[in-house]
């Protein structure tokens, strides 16, 4: 093997090199860099859910996923990591695996018997709606690159089964629904900083944020009329101080034949429980350009489906949990997890306000059309628009 190639894989049999390298090797040094997956799907009832999420740190050297099972108000979650070389191509950790059926129709995630946690489950997604992406996510802070991320969503409806503590639960597509994202890039919250790093907040440009009030939305959603046709509406927002435009704000209204309307903004008027930050139902009004100076108000109405529901992220390390974070070097090959009793327990989210993000199974409608969604969100002092209650 060359020192300055590295090694061949698979795909590069296949006209699709972007760089004057192997797709062994990402265009960039930043130890960031990560490809990941992630699904959410949930029974139209609430009575069950079931998440999933796979990362690559090209530059770590490290794969690591996480999956988990929320019945009633228990969460179950498997955390797993590995070495990443030299299986460069196998999308599989642990008891985990990601499969690519038919690219953008038929997905496969599956959790194999495991020491972790008593749950397991093999679960198929079948497109509802094309793939659609999301603007890009930029943010330098402290004079650095630390988010630089493309990312594209899915809505599908999932068949298979899930199995926690032996019983079988079956998953038919009418019973179910689900979402999908597949997301490249620099990204924040992968690894530790170095402990000599200037923190970003005293950066001359930055400021400190600490103390302001802090809205952050993503929602992602399928929405079918009456005469059986289907769209979405999708947004990510995050805005400190609640003045003038957001931090960081794309959306988009999103049609089956791949039409993506672009939104100029939302307003979201949403109630929170007061005791674990919980989205419980509210209104999302989309604001679109018109013909000349003309604007366009299209009105959203969601709802929790079941108000106990709602897949915690930060065991899956979505931010520090027990000393873990997202792409860091665990060892060869490690696998843990827990069980949450109680998920919505004020005391937790008292303790790190990151446990409010959640993947929260939603109905929306707009008008006749009704549907499904999914919304991650954290909420901080006081926002207008915002209920806490």
């Amino acid at each position: 093997m060359l020192t300055k190639i590295a090694p061949l894989t698979g795909a590069d049999e296949f006209f699709n090199h972007q760089i004057v390298n192997t797709h062994a090797a990402v265009g960039t040094a930043d130890l960031s860099w990560t490809e990941k997956v992630w699904f959410t799907l949930a029974r139209k009832d609430g009575s069950l859910q079931a998440d999933f999420g796979l990362g690559k740190y090209a530059n770590r050297n490290i794969l690591d996923g996480f999956a988990g099972v929320q019945h009633g108000t228990t969460q179950r979650t498997i955390r797993a990591s590995r070495v990443l070389r030299p299986d460069l191509e196998l999308m599989a950790v642990g008891p985990l695996r990601f499969d690519v059926i038919e690219p953008y129709r038929k997905l496969r995630i599956s959790v194999a018997e495991n020491a972790a946690q008593p749950f397991r489950f093999d679960l198929t997604f079948t497109d509802y709606l094309p793939a659609f992406f999301e603007g890009p996510d930029m943010v330098i802070a402290g004079g650095r690159l630390v988010s630089d991320v493309i990312r594209y969503h899915q809505a599908g409806t999932v068949t298979g089964w899930i199995e926690i503590e032996g019983q079988r639960h079956e998953v038919k597509p009418e019973e179910w629904f689900g979402f999908r994202d597949h997301s490249w890039g620099v990204r924040e919250h992968v690894g530790l900083d170095p402990a000599d790093l200037v923190p970003g907040n005293l950066a001359p440009t930055a400021g400190s944020k600490a103390g302001k009030p802090y809205h952050f939305n993503w929602l992602v959603s399928h929405l079918t009329r009456p005469d059986g046709s289907a769209y979405e509406l999708a947004y990510y927002f995050r805005d400190f101080g609640a003045e003038g435009r957001p931090d960081f704000f794309t959306g988009h209204i999103s049609e089956s034949d791949g039409t993506q309307i672009p939104l100029l903004r939302v307003v979201p008027e949403l109630t929170y429980r007061a005791s674990d930050k919980a989205m419980m139902h509210g209104r999302i009004y989309a604001l679109l350009g018109g013909k000349g100076r003309e604007l366009e108000e299209r009105v959203f109405e969601i709802e929790a489906i079941n108000p106990e529901m709602g897949f915690r992220l930060q065991p899956g390390m979505y931010g520090a949990w027990k000393g873990q974070i997202h792409g860091s070097f665990k060892g060869e090959n490690f696998l843990d997890g827990e069980r949450v009793d109680d998920v919505n327990n004020s005391d937790i989210v008292d303790a790190n306000y990151r446990w409010q993000i959640r993947d929260r199974p939603l109905r929306i409608r707009e008008g006749e059309n009704t549907g499904f969604a999914n919304a991650e969100s954290i909420i901080l002092g006081t926002y207008p628009g915002v209920t806490v209650a």
